[in-house]
């Protein structure tokens, strides 16, 4: 039996990683990045031999992974079963271990696999729906804006958004708490990252494009034929059409480069720099390449932070002990930095990370992803064959057994120890995923979470009208308007 080789490259470190690479601090422990790489390799995968024993599972009906399907056929089958899942035969792996060594899987043995909206709708130049050298060479380019210097850089930014949403929400006697923050991530990608400077008007036609866009991901079949599917193109049309003269336009004596709309755009944003450095670095992104590259960083950093801050509103409003907690501790952020919120100030949140790691274990931004393999692959003993698709359930309720407390629930105390430092992150926590497509914006995500956390317990309170369970990011048809909270400031 021939060994399948799984590269692993760990992720730089930074005071924001996701995971194993933290590094350390004062009162903290510094994870082990070679336990890591043990953790990993030793479940190294191998081709599936002649003879295969396919996962146990059933085959005659779709799986329902919005309801309770997923965890009783995991109680049925085991953790790595098969299904038939949107017309296919889908393996699906729940098994932290194995899923991690999938997530590092060499090129060449598993590819990415979102279905033919999703492709079709980024574009065949996004990083989404790339593989080996293209895909290394566009995650090296748009590293560069998601750096944690990058990524301190857009505090401010962020702060102001939050602060004016958060104003605006507390004027309002119920506000459509979803739509609203689909809304501010949005503008974030926008004015931060796609540097427009957006009037209102503007803004509620690319949210429509936008909104109309990600409704046709799942859309089957996917052609003309379909009419979600053709207003979903016609909607990346539109938006490339705006998109477009961002990245190519040329600055003017003040450092301003104005589109072909007449609109404008500062010299210096995220995405235009991408497009000179490509080319001054000999890694030149195409035009068409960076206007995929775009709508892929929309999609991708829109919808998901979206329910993940949707999210940690309604855990906040159900549990005061929390908000006190979070409260003092920027209580001390405050007298020790300044009312302003910063780099520093992001870094001191001990208690916030706790929390935003809750908040990124029991509503998993991405709570899943989807591989399919090359060739036919062993996993766990059992034949994935070639073709079949793969879905890799990311979302893991028990961490390990030296988590306290590790039960079900909601317990940012189960990321401190005794003296109230943050423990080690452990590898079977993988909000952002992991190995080569580790989520690029994961830093940025976080800083969201945390700086709406901290404006919030600093001087608001909110309520629900009709309290609703949280969330799950698999329901995409979930309405911006299903879910109302009531804003006030503190008195």
């Amino acid at each position: 039996m021939r060994t399948v080789q799984w590269s692993w490259q760990p992720e730089p470190c930074s005071s924001l990683a996701p995971g194993h690479n933290q590094p350390a601090a004062p009162g903290r422990h510094r994870p082990s990045a070679s336990r890591s790489r043990r953790w990993v390799t030793s479940c190294a995968a191998t081709v599936a031999p002649k003879s295969r024993k396919l996962p146990p599972g059933n085959l005659s009906s779709e799986i329902d992974l919005q309801g309770v399907s997923h965890q009783e056929r995991v109680r049925e089958f085991g953790a790595v079963y098969k299904t038939r899942m949107h017309g296919q035969d889908t393996v699906v792996v729940d098994d932290p271990v194995q899923v991690q060594a999938l997530l590092v899987a060499n090129y060449g043995v598993i590819e990415n696999d979102w279905g033919p909206g999703v492709s079709q709708l980024l574009g065949q130049g996004a990083i989404a729906n790339q593989e080996g050298d293209a895909h290394r060479r566009s995650r090296r380019v748009l590293t560069k804006v998601f750096t944690k210097e990058a990524t301190l850089s857009y505090i401010p930014d962020v702060s102001r958004l939050a602060a004016s949403f958060l104003s605006t929400w507390s004027g309002h006697e119920d506000t459509e708490l979803l739509g609203e923050l689909k809304n501010f991530t949005f503008d974030i990608s926008c004015s931060l990252i796609m540097g427009f400077d957006l009037q209102e008007q503007e803004r509620r036609q690319l949210r429509r494009d936008f909104t109309t866009l990600t409704s046709g991901f799942f859309a089957h079949p996917f052609d003309q034929s379909n009419p979600i599917a053709a207003a979903a193109m016609a909607a990346r049309s539109r938006l490339l059409e705006r998109i477009e003269p961002r990245i190519s336009s040329e600055p003017d004596d003040q450092g301003n480069a104005s589109d072909h709309a007449g609109g404008s755009v500062t010299q210096h944003t995220p995405i235009q720099r991408l497009y000179t450095a490509s080319q001054a670095e000999g890694e030149a992104l195409s035009l068409g390449e960076l206007l995929d590259q775009s709508i892929n960083l929309m999609m991708a950093s829109t919808e998901t932070t979206a329910y993940s801050i949707c999210n940690m509103m309604l855990e906040l409003e159900r549990a005061p002990e929390i908000v006190q907690r979070l409260a003092k501790e920027q209580e001390a952020l405050m007298q020790q930095h300044g009312p302003e919120i910063t780099g520093q100030v992001i870094d001191g949140m001990v208690y916030g990370e706790a929390f935003t790691r809750e908040v990124l274990r029991v509503h998993s931004p991405v709570p899943s992803v989807f591989r399919r393999p090359l060739i036919d692959l062993d996993v766990a003993g059992f034949t994935v064959p070639k073709g079949w698709m793969l879905q890799l359930m990311l979302k893991q309720q028990k961490l390990g057994e030296h988590m306290s407390p590790n039960q079900p629930g909601f317990h940012p105390e189960r990321w401190l120890d005794e003296r109230g430092h943050l423990i080690e992150q452990p590898p079977s926590f993988m909000p952002f995923g992991g190995g080569p497509r580790l989520c690029l914006g994961w830093m940025l995500a976080k800083v969201e979470i945390k700086v709406v956390t901290a404006l919030f317990v600093r001087g608001y309170t909110c309520q629900q009208p009709c309290p609703q369970s949280p969330l799950s990011p698999n329901d995409l048809t979930t309405a911006d308007d299903s879910i109302l909270m009531t804003f006030a400031r503190q008195t």
